[in-house]
């Protein structure tokens, strides 16, 4: 038996895209999201260090600085407070709502795609796909197989 494939459903073929996108891009935006905080926060504990530097001589301490300031970090300091303050809640609705407006551009994507396959299969007549139908049979209690009737 052939099948010709004529035409997508654009709006099926839209939300199945969205939805891998979503997937796709749930898990490895959650690992750079906690991977980014738990940098951020080392760095800013790293650099809180240097705040005050103090050299010392025999107890005595003969000069105290802020290296973060002469170096001119203030202001990435800042920065790296306000990420190391964000609760993991607000990262996790960035993660989720970065994953979303990748399901929606993959979404897009799938849909152009169909969209173009829909004007090819209007002039060419579309995909032919060789197809049988399948009949599930037991064949032990454990374990089924499909058995290929042909039709005449």
């Amino acid at each position: 038996m052939k099948l010709a494939i004529r035409r997508i459903n654009l709006m099926s073929l839209g939300k199945v895209g969205c939805f891998l996108g979503l997937l796709l891009a749930l898990l490895p935006s959650l690992l750079c999201g906690i991977l980014g905080v738990a940098i951020a926060q080392v760095l800013r504990h790293w650099l809180e260090g240097w705040e005050e530097l103090s050299i010392s001589l025999l107890g005595q301490t003969l000069v105290s600085f802020d290296l973060v300031h002469t170096l001119g970090l203030a202001e990435f300091l800042n920065r790296l407070q306000v990420i190391g303050d964000a609760s993991w809640l607000v990262v996790a609705l960035v993660v989720l709502v970065l994953g979303l407006l990748t399901g929606l551009m993959l979404a897009s994507i799938t849909v152009l795609a169909g969209l173009a396959y829909n004007l090819l299969a209007t002039a060419t007549g579309g995909v032919v796909v060789d197809a049988a139908v399948v009949d599930e049979r037991t064949t032990a209690p454990s374990r089924r197989e499909p058995a290929i009737r042909r039709e005449s």
